[in-house]
């Protein structure tokens, strides 16, 4: 299952709205394929993998789901020194972040996303703007540094919409927090 990105540069080709990808791993079932890559932003850890491409064939009710379960079974035996899987929907593309949410991903907003910028977003070619992301996060197993390499460093953003921070799936175990609360009471 586990192949090179150019043994589904033909599905991505015709399927994909970005394209084939020539970087990566890619992972293929009846379903359709994945591609993973170590991630392209320079603030996130080397150790982290962004998806970057997901393309479904849309054969089978719930492939998504079932194709998702599987490719983390995979990556768990294949690497287990990975602990994030990064990902980012474009909403202008008609991504709402339905199957990712469907697949437990964790929404992880960068402060673009919650006040964008007056110039726009930049882009690589000069005068082309990029529209917003939404990104998104596979947790694999805990890591410690994860919350603050994902917080939105925007104070006031935080003000006006606490809900919008990063947290860890399952917050503080309830235990631990009443064992800390009584100590500092």
């Amino acid at each position: 299952m586990w192949a090179p990105p150019k043994h589904v540069s033909r599905i991505l080709a015709e399927n994909h709205y970005l394209g084939a990808i020539d970087r990566g791993a890619a992972w293929v079932d009846e379903f359709g394929c994945i591609v993973i890559a170590p991630p392209t932003s320079r603030r996130l850890p080397t150790h982290w993998l962004e998806l970057q491409r997901w393309c479904l064939l849309g054969i089978e009710k719930n492939g998504g789901s079932r194709q998702w379960a599987a490719f983390v079974r995979a990556l768990r035996r294949a690497r287990p020194d990975v602990s994030t899987i990064v990902s980012y929907s474009d909403p202008s593309q008609g991504h709402t972040g339905a199957l990712y949410r469907a697949c437990n991903w964790l929404w992880a907003p960068t402060w673009l996303r919650l006040r964008p910028p007056p110039t726009g977003n930049g882009s690589w070619t000069a005068g082309d703007q990029q529209s917003i992301k939404d990104r998104w996060i596979f947790p694999l197993q805990p890591e410690p540094g994860r919350v603050d390499i994902l917080r939105v460093n925007d104070e006031s953003i935080l003000r006006r919409w606490p809900w919008a921070e990063y947290r860890e799936p399952g917050g503080v175990p309830f235990k631990r927090w009443r064992q800390e609360g009584a100590r500092n009471a």
